[in-house]
């Protein structure tokens, strides 16, 4: 088996998963060749609308628009695919990350969440 080499990790919402297994899914021959592992994050990426992998894309630009400076592409990419709708949703996705945002910034985060 060949060498990977690993030379940047990007965290992918939803969205953009489902797209880059859409590249992969077309790039394989048949399904067989498809991995375990690819095969049960496309059968959980079925779970969700095109509307909602719309959505995504447009929070994950909004949230990045807001500007918020201790926000990293991790922790948005987290809260694009959570949705979280209330303060403390919030507080403890970013918590994970120990992060701590101004009063001002979480209401920020919580409008454009419920758009």
């Amino acid at each position: 088996m060949a060498e990977i080499e690993i030379k940047t990790r990007v965290p992918l919402t939803y969205a953009e998963v489902a797209e880059k297994l859409k590249v992969i899914k077309k790039s394989k021959k048949t399904e067989e060749e498809l991995g375990f592992r690819t095969k049960k994050a496309e059968e959980f990426l079925e779970s969700f609308d095109k509307e909602d992998f719309k959505r995504m894309k447009e929070l994950k630009e909004s949230i990045k628009n807001l500007n918020i400076q201790r926000l990293k592409d991790k922790q948005i990419v987290a809260l694009v695919n959570i949705n979280p709708t209330d303060e403390d949703s919030i507080k403890t996705i970013l918590s994970n990350d120990n992060i701590t945002l101004k009063q001002e910034d979480i209401q920020a985060l919580l409008d454009c969440l419920k758009k």
